[in-house]
């Protein structure tokens, strides 16, 4: 009997370390600035009111606006006359930004 009580703090100090792993949430400052995809294709401006650019070398430049949430961003902005929502999961690693897979590296 005595066994099983002494399981019992190892099991529960196991399940808090383990509660401390996943996504961690990102600030929005620390998203503030130009972030552009490695192929130069594709380039992101967040500010700190919450207002985007999407810059897509053949589609245009694009206004829009961005909220995070967690480890979670929405983007919403026009293309012509339909609006475009779109979430991801997001990184930041220093100056690496990842949107689900796709990486961004800073730029300014």
């Amino acid at each position: 009997m005595k066994k099983k009580w002494a399981v019992l703090p190892l099991a529960a100090a196991l399940l808090l370390a383990l509660s401390g792993c996943g996504s961690k949430a990102v600030s929005s400052d620390g998203l503030v600035g130009i972030w552009k995809d490695q192929s130069g294709l594709t380039e992101y401006q967040f500010e700190p009111d919450g207002e985007m650019r999407l810059k897509a070398l053949t589609l245009g430049s694009f206004k829009g606006t961005y909220h995070v949430e967690g480890n979670k961003i929405t983007l919403r902005y026009h293309i012509l006359t339909q609006e475009v929502k779109d979430t991801y999961t997001i990184k930041v690693d220093g100056d690496s930004l990842f949107l689900d897979q796709s990486k961004y590296i800073r730029r300014g």
